[in-house]
């Protein structure tokens, strides 16, 4: 660009008619860049409309349009039989003018401290893309899921729809599906509720918030599992709490380990029936010594229960808040691994003390979901579709669970040690030392196979090395694919430690 007295003679403007962007509008694009930048001074004079077709070897209505859009939202000045100037006043000042991103060294708003420590917070095992794959955990089996019938239901929902349902609904919840859900988790997870106490979710994540948001004041100490599910991490540090990593056994959740780190916890977040990742149980023994802690401090307990409809064998276990006789525990449930994780519907149960809490603090809310798709599971369940659905599910994970065992017992014995697998739709297995388990995963990433490592899920200091399976969204066949592809990840990974060669059996 050359000046001369106030009067430029050339922008140096490149165009590129081979991108997408229209001539006119990467004209008008970089005249306003060089006016903010202050390249253009105000007043200083444009070439004209031919000059700048001719140097630009555009049509000049090209140009046209372009100086037509920049007068409009004031960065030039035109007048019929004067020549183009830039605005003499522009609503910017220079200190304020976009620089290059090489040299902008501003780091933006200030974040609040929750935000910041959510930032830093895990987030858990990466994923390889959006599509399913061996052995991505949490993702239930969508290869079995019935959608030609859910797809009728919907429809069905959708041309009986009524006018309440179209204006978007009740803020608690779709007044018969929280009717399914009571008498669903009654029947099946020993959970004594009313519908009045059931509040429909988006999802797990939107409990935890809403939970722990009307429950916590700044700083105030909340009991989490470790390992654990990262999102709770995120959810209390959101709300401005201060998560205490309690470690997780064979029995669960240590009580006594919580008591000596956070005596006077406000809150305890736990997966009873079925611990993520590790999948223990927790014993009678530590939920009795949990909700008499409870009851002893005033403090809240969030029982997540993710996917404890899916044991293998028996009935499912009675759910903790079964056992509450002080209204110390909220339930929380989901759709996302019983039906499918697009439908973003869950819920949770508040006990009696604190029903007129969240329903006041969801009156000045909209609907928390879709109100057809609410109306649409609660047919769904009320017609015995869900209950049959669980039912097949049962059966088919235990035997895609059963399958990888074997699998990874023929391909990658002596470097994994597989726990058996009684609920759910994932196991994990002991990595043999000195093996990194973030070494493994991304071994294994490198030649697509999802598997997560043990000590992305841990917030605390990280003891033992391992891995995390999925295979609910596996089909059995797949299984062993997966299993001889995760061996040569493992034998990859033997030059960062030394452990004895894999045993492999036919």
């Amino acid at each position: 660009m050359k000046t001369s007295s106030g009067v430029v003679t050339s922008l140096l403007l490149r165009l590129d008619p081979r991108i997408s962007t229209p001539l006119h509008e990467q004209i008008f694009e970089g005249v306003r860049l060089r006016i903010l930048r202050g390249e253009l001074a105000p007043g200083w004079r444009l070439p004209s409309s031919r000059q700048l077709a001719t140097e630009l070897d555009v049509a000049r209505s090209t140009v046209l349009q372009a100086l037509d859009a920049l007068a409009a939202e004031g960065y030039i000045v035109t007048r019929a039989g004067a020549s183009t100037r830039v605005a003499p006043e522009l609503p910017i000042a220079p200190e304020d003018r976009p620089r290059s991103h090489a040299a902008h060294k501003s780091r933006g708003p200030r974040l609040a401290r929750s935000a910041r420590a959510r930032k830093a917070a895990p987030v858990g095992a990466p994923r390889l893309g959006a599509a399913p794959r061996a052995f991505r955990p949490g993702v239930p089996a969508l290869d079995l899921f019935p959608a030609a019938l859910w797809g009728r239901t919907v429809m069905r929902v959708h041309t009986r729809a009524s006018t309440g349902l179209l204006d978007g609904g009740d803020p608690l919840g779709h007044a018969p599906l929280r009717e399914a859900i009571a008498n669903h988790v009654s029947a099946s997870r020993g959970v004594r509720c009313t519908a009045e106490q059931v509040f429909v979710t988006s999802g797990t994540q939107q409990a935890f918030d809403e939970i722990l948001g009307l429950s916590l004041d700044p700083g105030d100490a909340v009991w989490v599992e470790d390992p654990g599910y990262p999102g709770v991490r995120r959810a209390v540090l959101a709300a401005g709490g201060l998560p205490v990593p309690v470690p997780v056994d064979a029995d669960g959740l240590d009580v006594g380990a919580g008591v000596a780190r956070a005596p006077r916890a406000r809150g305890a977040v736990v997966a009873p029936s079925h611990q993520y990742p590790l999948g223990a149980t927790l014993s009678l023994a530590r939920r009795m010594a949990l909700l008499k802690w409870a009851e002893r401090t005033r403090s809240v307990i969030i029982e997540d229960d993710y996917d404890s409809e899916f044991r293998h064998r028996g009935r499912p276990l009675t759910a903790l808040q079964g056992l509450d006789e002080t209204g110390c525990v909220v339930y929380v449930g989901t759709f996302s691994k019983s039906m499918f994780p697009g439908l973003r519907l869950g819920f949770f149960v508040a006990p009696p003390p604190l029903v007129d809490a969240f329903a006041a603090a969801r009156a000045a809310f909209p609907a928390p979901a879709s109100a057809l798709e609410q109306a649409a599971l609660a047919v769904f369940i009320e017609e015995g579709h869900f209950a049959r659905h669980l039912r097949r599910m049962r059966v088919a994970y235990r035997e895609r669970g059963e399958a990888l065992l074997e699998a990874l017992r023929a391909d990658c014995a002596g470097a994994l040690t597989p726990r058996a697998c009684d609920t759910g739709m994932q196991l994990t297995a002991s990595l043999a030392a000195p093996l990194s388990d973030q070494r493994v995963r991304d071994e294994a990433a490198r030649r697509g196979v999802e598997v997560a490592a043990l000590s992305d899920y841990a917030s605390g200091r990280h003891r033992e090395g391992g891995l995390v399976f999925g295979f609910g969204c596996v089909r059995p066949e797949a299984l062993r694919e997966g299993t001889r592809t995760l061996a040569r990840a493992l034998e990859a990974a033997r030059e960062f430690g030394t452990i004895r060669p894999m045993a492999r059996r036919p």
